[in-house]
């Protein structure tokens, strides 16, 4: 069943909006920043391995990857890697299956691909993976450099 209302903002989101419940802010849970171990369950699945490879470097690049992110980002990669043998599947057979008594019906390749993409767009917004939660979480931001400012910086002007 899905959650009722907004996600909660982080404590950092609250103090940057100013507060306007002007209610106490509790703390965020701290977890250090960091590559979690790769869970074993997921060495048996090389697309999953080969996800978690591409999206670890990603993910602690914008910073939102934590120590104890080990579980959610290997359900993540899962769901990845499910989501490509169903994809195969439907692309194999086609949108409809034959039955043996000469019928069409869908293929139930489709709707399980729908559901496991639309939980993969869910988890992915969880570790900034989309352009909104990029937005929403507020990961680190690069500046643009500039030339000039940083030669004045170096030399004292």
């Amino acid at each position: 069943m899905a959650p009722k209302g907004r996600r909660p903002k982080t404590a950092a989101q609250k103090l940057m909006d100013g507060n306007p419940g002007k209610r106490p802010i509790r703390p965020d849970l701290p977890a250090p920043p960091g590559a979690p171990p790769m869970p074993k369950r997921l060495m048996v699945d090389p697309v999953a391995v080969e996800k978690w490879h591409e999206l670890v470097p990603i993910l602690l690049g914008i910073g939102t990857l934590t120590t104890a992110d080990g579980e959610a980002l290997a359900t993540l990669c899962e769901v990845h890697s499910a989501a490509q043998a169903c994809l195969l599947e439907l692309r194999a057979t086609g949108p409809v299956m034959h039955t043996d008594l000469g019928g069409v019906k869908p293929n139930p390749a489709g709707p399980l691909y729908r559901g496991l993409v639309s939980l993969q767009a869910s988890l992915m917004g969880e570790f900034g993976l989309t352009p909104t939660s990029r937005t929403r979480l507020g990961g680190k931001e690069e500046k643009p450099t500039d030339e000039v400012e940083e030669f004045f910086k170096l030399h004292g002007a």
